[in-house]
């Protein structure tokens, strides 16, 4: 058996660029309605219906799409902290690297605190985290539907990918 390959340029590219989209997405909606919305699972099903048009696609490299697309829902978090600074009076400028050093330093704060408390928190841990689970199983589902060579199930797919962007 081939190795699989997890980690490719085409996977961390269309990652990046639904990153984008619904970063922006999520920015809007946030300063608009108050809120936003989980990345996860849409990315789980765009990454499917993107990457099921090209060859040699594993799970593992929808996984890495998936996993770099839902980075859009912690990105847009930031909608809420600087205008929450802005309205309560704390900050009323906008110096660039200010600004770059307090979302830098936070970003790299939470990947340190996010490594540690992984095992303690995810791995060893009897709590189900529901997205995790959902996600899981739209890739497995898909992968099915993949090879099994059902163009039914292949159409379906691309429907839901259709839907999930419109």
């Amino acid at each position: 058996m081939a190795a699989q390959s997890e980690l490719t340029l085409r996977g961390i590219v269309i990652g990046i660029f639904i990153t984008l989209i619904f970063t922006a997405a999520n920015i809007y909606f946030g300063l608009k309605a108050g809120l936003t919305f989980a990345t996860s699972i849409p990315a789980a099903v765009i990454s499917m219906a993107v990457l099921r048009k090209l060859q040699h696609v594993t799970i593992q490299e929808n996984n890495i799409v998936q996993t770099v697309a839902s980075a859009a829902g912690t990105l847009s978090a930031i909608v809420f902290v600087l205008p929450g600074l802005i309205m309560i009076g704390w900050w009323q400028d906008f110096p660039f690297w200010m600004t770059f050093g307090i979302c830098l330093t936070g970003g790299v704060l939470g990947v340190m605190y996010t490594i540690p408390l992984r095992r303690a928190l995810v791995t060893n841990s009897d709590l189900p985290y529901p997205e995790g689970v959902a996600c899981a199983e739209v890739l497995k589902v898909g992968t099915e539907i993949g090879r099994s060579g059902n163009d039914e199930g292949n159409h379906s797919i691309g429907r839901i990918g259709l839907r999930v962007v419109v």
